[in-house]
């Protein structure tokens, strides 16, 4: 198998639009979905994907999570790749999953404690605690994605070594496991086993990014994968047990995105083989005017916008809703429509400003998990990254089902959880030496 080049190749810029721009359909999707409503004094949400169940068919279009896994390891193939040829050779494989976990977990703890601060402001304060709840749901409801992201990037060293040996046998046996244990799950009613597709669906992505980076990935096989995924995704929502909404809708007997599915899987092909194979075409447009400068500045704030865009939904709400700022006319009307165009022009204005003071506060708000130095033996370090690792991601993702204030309350074993790994992974041997 081809071995990942160790010379730098050049700036892919067209993957640096596909990550900025998956997070901010990501966020508009969010946002459309996002209907809170104010009727009889009482705050509450609609669920469109339920109440139109036609637009369940719009989610093709707005789930595109897999574009952003899929550009997530080609960036680390690059990123591990200029490390072993001559960057900083001297770094451990310790040091740099840590560095990679902590630039997750630093900006993702600060978000986590300002709104925990909110929430308990509002417990002070006296609110409902059912408007807590949903409030608390709103802002939380996202950061799934961070857990599994975490995930993968704690695998990098062994999906690189999976490549180096086997190449695109390996995204191959991933995609299969899927089927597997879909099929496994569905038929036989036992269907928590379909939880290890979280790891299954978003490896084998992460792994096709890792591929294309090893130039194993070809425009006609990239075509190739697009045709045949296309082919079975509507198949797989026609006559297979898979709904046709790409995220969650409550009362479906199977879910797309929690746990992913093998239609996931086939949406993730269709995106990656078209994407992928046009990369050239759109790296010759890129390179030209503004873009390079627009998009390095998109980039560098992707994080915060994934991390805070719901925070506008929670300040916009009480505000316009009951003091009729915004409209509120029947749900799936051509009026309604509007509103919703009106909805997301004033939770981008409001998002703009909110960044632009995360951006004035950078080094509070993107600063990495803190690390320190203690006397203890580099193994013992390692096992503690991986273990706090795993503790954080599986706290953001009782989080991001039960949200920052469960039935009114405080999250107390997920932020425990969440603070006892992030402290796992702040420790470091005090003398480095490399382990790998």
């Amino acid at each position: 198998m081809n071995d990942m080049p160790a010379s730098r190749p050049p700036r892919e810029v067209a993957l640096d639009l596909y990550r900025f721009g998956a997070v901010v359909i990501v966020v508009i999707g969010h946002w459309l979905l996002s209907v809170m409503t104010y009727r009889d004094g009482e705050f509450g949400r609609d669920n469109p994907l339920v109440l139109m169940p036609w637009t369940q068919w719009l989610t093709w279009f707005f789930q595109v999570v897999p574009v952003f896994f899929a550009v997530a390891g080609y960036a680390s193939a690059v990123s591990w790749a200029r490390r072993d040829a001559d960057e900083h050779p001297g770094v451990s494989r310790q040091d740099r999953i840590r560095a990679r976990v902590a630039r997750t977990l630093g900006p993702t703890a600060v978000y986590s404690v300002f709104v925990l601060l909110v929430m308990s402001a509002l417990i002070v304060v006296g609110l409902s605690g059912q408007v807590r709840d949903v409030a608390g749901w709103a802002v939380a409801m996202h950061l799934w994605f961070l857990a599994v992201y975490l995930m993968v990037v704690l695998l990098t060293p062994l999906s690189l070594a999976a490549h180096r040996r086997w190449g695109l046998a390996v995204p191959a046996v991933l995609g299969a496991a899927v089927v597997v244990v879909d099929v496994v799950g569905i038929s036989t009613g036992h269907t928590g086993i379909r939880v290890l597709n979280y790891l299954f669906c978003w490896a084998a992505i992460y792994q096709l990014g890792i591929a294309w980076h090893g130039g194993l990935l070809r425009r006609r096989l990239l075509l190739t994968m697009a045709v045949v995924g296309a082919a079975a995704l509507p198949a797989l929502v026609t006559w297979g047990p898979y709904p046709v909404a790409m995220i969650g809708v409550p009362g479906v007997r199977v879910e797309n995105s929690a746990p992913p599915s093998a239609a996931l899987l086939a949406l993730a092909v269709v995106q990656i083989g078209v994407l992928f194979a046009i990369v050239p075409a759109v790296n010759r447009v890129l390179a030209r005017g503004l873009w390079p400068r627009v998009l390095k500045v998109g980039n560098a704030n992707v994080m915060a916008l994934y991390l805070w865009h719901m925070l506008p939904v929670i300040i916009v709400t009480p505000i316009a809703y009951p003091f009729g700022l915004l409209p509120q006319p029947p749900l799936g009307s051509g009026a309604w429509w509007l509103a919703r165009l009106q909805w997301e022009l004033v939770l981008m204005v409001v998002t703009v400003v909110l960044l632009s003071l995360l951006s004035w506060r950078r080094r509070l708000f993107a600063a990495p998990l803190p690390t320190f130095g203690l006397p203890v033996p580099a193994l013992v370090t390692e096992a503690l990254l991986y273990l706090g690792s795993a503790a954080c991601a599986l706290a953001l993702a009782l989080i991001a089902a039960t949200g920052f204030a469960p039935d009114g309350g405080f999250p107390v074993l997920p932020v425990a959880l969440f603070a006892a790994g992030a402290a796992m992974v702040a420790v470091r041997p005090r003398i480095r030496t490399a382990t790998g």
